[in-house]
């Protein structure tokens, strides 16, 4: 394929206007940078109203062929199975020199998949931008979503490659980090789905208790993705399982542990293990710069 268009000379599908999609749109519309054209495929009526109120896109449909006719960057913002459904179905509609990037938060079964999908002379680029927010749809979208997250760029392929990574700076992102589908798996499960499993079992142990009068800070900061999109990360925990798994098999280690040492009243131990724990969080830049 060699190079591809700039994305200023680019049009640009964005297939699904939910929390991602709807702050993908808002993100560009009155970019620097903003592709040539922007083309907002949704099923969604409503959200398809939305959009043009907002004048969001240049066209906006539910027709996907009408969408994907001459589009030379498709940004699928779809759930994992829902993508790999789309491409199944539509990717006869997808011209030559195109090239597709997708924004799921698992990549081991798409990057399986989606490959054998594509035909010669189509680009397919795996990615995932490391941002979001409590809520889902696109009510709660919005055109800063993206600034300075890390976004993950499948490795496995260098064709198109140029062109979604100039999407995802155009997006705001701070940092782009290549890397293979099973590393990106492992990472997401520690960083990513353990803390949303932490959130919510941690918070279904309030039970019946009327807890709003005790809780400040902490209880705030541990609960605050219990707020969650039960669809969407029900999925992904599925999908990335036996990665998953064995971080709460690790998570559950070291609650035994700090069970143990309370047993035992083994302040020198619960202390050492406090510091440890307090001096590898200093040690995160990431956490550093967003204090």
């Amino acid at each position: 394929m060699g190079k591809s268009l700039p994305l200023k000379e680019a049009n640009v599908v964005v297939v699904g206007a939910g929390l991602m999609g709807g702050s993908i749109l808002k993100a560009l519309k009155d970019n620097k940078n903003r592709p040539k054209k922007i083309i907002a495929l949704e099923i969604d009526k409503e959200v398809l109203k939305k959009i043009e109120e907002h004048a969001l896109a240049d066209m906006t449909t539910s027709n996907v062929i009408l969408a994907l006719d001459d589009a030379d960057l498709v940004v699928i913002s779809l759930y994992p199975a829902q993508t790999i459904k789309f491409l199944q179905e539509n990717i006869k509609h997808v011209k030559k020199g195109c090239v597709i990037t997708d924004i799921c938060g698992v990549k081991r079964e798409v990057m399986d998949i989606i490959p054998n999908i594509i035909p010669d002379g189509i680009a397919y680029i795996g990615g995932h931008p490391m941002a979001g927010r409590e809520h889902k749809g696109f009510d709660y979208s919005v055109d800063n979503l993206f600034v300075n997250c890390k976004y993950i760029v499948d490795n496995s392929n260098d064709e198109g490659k140029d062109l979604v990574e100039e999407f995802a700076y155009t997006l705001g992102a701070g940092k782009i980090v290549v890397s293979s589908a099973v590393n990106h798996d492992e990472m997401i499960a520690y960083t990513s789905q353990l803390p949303h499993v932490l959130a919510v079992a941690y918070m279904l142990c309030a039970k019946e208790r009327n807890v709003e009068e005790f809780s400040a800070g902490s209880f705030r900061d541990v609960t605050r993705v219990a707020m969650i999109n039960d669809e969407m990360w029900s999925e992904l925990f599925c999908e990335n399982k036996d990665k998953l798994i064995n971080e709460i098999k690790s998570l559950r280690s070291g609650l035994k542990e700090f069970e143990d040492y309370i047993e035992n009243n083994d302040s020198e131990s619960l202390r050492a293990k406090m510091k440890k724990a307090a001096k590898m969080r200093d040690s995160i830049q990431e956490i550093k710069l967003n204090k």
